[in-house]
């Protein structure tokens, strides 16, 4: 069954762009393998997408041949491009500033991991992509993305892209000027990966980024500094993924709850009505949750009485389940991009919040301490990030990743390692020692090493249980 959501998102990344001048009069869009490949979806629905756009007079289509945009811009094209970047000028304004606290520290492990295949394949892509600038610098980094093998990381790299759309604008403020320090970028950007010199990649990567976009920036408010702002758009990250279940939705908010210990072990949830209610959904919905919930072995159902939370973890939940792989999958995604970015958004979050925020997060290790949930420590403090972070991209990326990884609740509390509860307390004791200290460097390096062993162990895990080699991560 097609995905309308999908079909949806698809159609407004490749129109957008058709109507900012990222792709011109003539130009060919992505064959169909290759939007599948980018969204992760089926031919049917990239087939779907494209008929949309060829019948609202976008684009031609041909058998067996690429699209070709039939698009004319007009001066009222120009107005809505305008438009666009002032509605979205806070977003762009804090993604610019903000974004290289996500992308940097992935982009610094991907470059480490390119040889000479993959750099041999970002060579013939770019040969195949002509034209404008941003489409040269997109398709060097979202290549060079492949060897991670993880497809979230590749998600969130379009969706930004998707949404800073208008630096395609026409006159002034122009981004085909930078043509030439694009090409001149790229050049050197293959140079530092070929001779392994991975750092220096990510330097000249952040110094591009710097001096080009911040030109570009500078011209469009001196184009449209004076126009009033209208109502702001802000950054949202769509997920490419199929969308679960109502009920494995549910779910991940149920197994929330019962990680922050608003429901207790042994304690009993509200009934099925009260939950259905609350959540807004009909009583067979919740049932079909609860039914899940208790497969899982997270709940356990008594007949006549209700659905308490389970204390016994020895019982091994049904990992064959098909929803429930897929969920683990795209959770060892988002644990992955979680250790990766963790010690530079920490530190961002703690530096700006200042004393209070050392202050807070320290009550919260505190009470993990006390409780005996240290095992909940990486995601408490990638929450707090996520609540706290004074970037409003930040804060996005985190709140949409801790949604992903509330499905570790399956696997932390039914597969722990001999002395883990020790490792974790002993990570949970120098995390609260640097935050009395209010040494937010230390804090941050530390939590990513938490996150780099929890994530090593859960793909080794995922293995164990069954799960095929190409289906996970690169580490």
């Amino acid at each position: 069954m097609q995905n309308n959501r999908m079909t949806d998102i698809i159609y407004d990344y490749f129109v957008s762009r058709i109507l900012t001048g990222y792709y011109r009069y003539g130009d060919r869009l992505p064959s169909v393998g290759c939007i599948c490949t980018q969204f992760q979806v089926s031919a049917l629905t990239a087939r779907a997408v494209l008929q949309k756009i060829r019948e609202n007079g976008y684009i031609e289509t041909t058998e067996r041949k690429a699209s070709v945009v039939i698009y004319e811009h007009d001066s009222q094209t120009v107005q809505l491009s305008v438009y666009n970047y002032l509605s979205r000028k806070k977003g762009l304004d804090d993604i610019w500033q903000t974004s290289g606290l996500i992308f940097n520290p992935i982009a610094r492990f991907y470059f480490s991991r390119q040889n000479a295949d993959s750099i041999r394949r970002i060579r013939s892509r770019l040969k195949k992509v002509q034209g404008h600038a941003a489409r040269q610098i997109i398709c060097l980094y979202s290549e060079a993305m492949q060897t991670l093998n993880n497809a979230l990381v590749l998600n969130l790299f379009w969706e930004v892209a998707r949404y800073l759309h208008i630096p395609f604008l026409d006159q002034s403020a122009s981004f085909e000027c930078t043509d030439e320090q694009a090409g001149n970028h790229i050049k050197r950007m293959l140079k530092l990966t070929e001779g392994g010199e991975s750092e220096k990649a990510v330097t000249e990567m952040q110094a591009f980024s710097t001096e080009v976009m911040q030109q570009f920036f500078l011209r469009l408010q001196d184009a449209y500094g004076n126009v009033p702002l209208p109502e702001q758009i802000p950054f949202q990250w769509q997920i490419y993924r199929e969308h679960p279940q109502v009920c494995y939705t549910l779910a991940a908010e149920i197994m929330g709850r019962i990680d922050r210990q608003i429901y207790r072990p042994d304690e009993f949830l509200p009934s099925c009505q009260a939950l259905a209610l609350e959540y807004g959904v009909s009583s067979i919905t919740m049932r079909r949750t609860l039914e899940l919930l208790s497969s899982m072995h997270v709940t356990e159902t008594l007949n006549g009485i209700g659905t308490k939370v389970s204390s016994d973890h020895t019982a091994t939940p049904d990992f064959s389940h098909p929803q429930l792989r897929k969920s683990l999958i795209v959770f060892l995604q988002a644990l992955q991009i979680a250790a990766l970015t963790a010690e530079s958004t920490a530190k961002h979050t703690l530096t700006a919040m200042g004393e209070s925020g050392f202050h807070k997060l320290s009550g919260q290790v505190k009470e993990l301490m006390e409780n005996g949930r240290v095992y909940l420590l990486g995601k408490a403090c990638f929450r707090f990030i996520g609540d706290n972070s004074a970037s409003a991209f930040v804060r996005e990326v985190y709140q949409q990743l801790y949604q992903l990884l509330l499905w570790g609740h399956v696997l932390h509390l039914i597969f722990q390692k001999p002395g883990s509860f020790d490792a974790y307390l002993s990570y949970a004791e120098r995390m609260l020692e640097s935050l009395h200290r209010m040494d937010a460097v230390s804090f941050a390096r530390l939590l990513s090493e938490l996150l780099f062993t929890v994530l090593e162990f859960t793909r080794e895990l995922l293995l164990q249980l069954g799960f095929q080699k190409d289906q996970l991560i690169n580490l």
